[in-house]
């Protein structure tokens, strides 16, 4: 008998950091990416902090702690939690840029998940509706009302006709 084993679990095991240099370890290990975001997000916020102290210097004098490591924390827990469509949020943003890049802006149409090549933005017209004559030029109401049962022609020359084997149709019934 076979055991079938999943290692899926396993295998999406993010990974971790705990051992800083040969003689340093931090005494619990932390996830790489949300520690890679951390730092991105306090970098982002300490340049946006020193651009808005240039023009207000005394702006985050006593809050300046808050807005360095709270808002990068918060940031970074958020963008953890936050899982659209099931994916992470960095490779969310980069299928919505392709597909505006690639389909959207090109103004690609597409029919049962292939590219239509050959449909153009004009509209469709249709030609009008036209009624069904005999070869004498007699107007009918039903096609086989004839008891010859021939197939008439149509104002365009195009034969038309029920047949014989067909019950008649009445144009008006509801």
């Amino acid at each position: 008998m076979r055991t079938v084993f999943n290692y899926r679990k396993a295998l999406r095991e993010p990974k971790k950091v705990q051992q800083l240099t040969a003689s340093y370890s931090l005494p619990i290990p932390f996830e790489l990416i949300p520690v890679i975001n951390f730092f991105i997000f306090m970098t982002m916020t300490f340049l946006i902090g020193q651009i808005i102290r240039m023009g207000f210097p005394h702006t985050f004098e006593r809050t300046f702690v808050m807005w360095l490591i709270g808002l990068p924390l918060a940031l970074t827990i958020l963008v953890t939690k936050i899982k659209p469509e099931g994916k992470n949020i960095y490779l969310y943003f980069l299928d919505v840029a392709k597909y505006y890049v690639q389909i959207k802006l090109p103004k690609k149409r597409f029919c049962n998940d292939r590219e239509v090549e050959w449909m153009s933005a004009s509209t469709i017209q249709f030609k009008r509706c036209v009624k069904v004559v005999a070869k004498k030029r007699e107007y009918i109401e039903n096609t086989n009302e004839n008891d010859e049962e021939q197939s008439t022609v149509n104002e365009n020359g195009r034969r038309v006709g029920v047949l014989p084997n067909q019950e008649s149709v009445h144009s008006h019934a509801k």
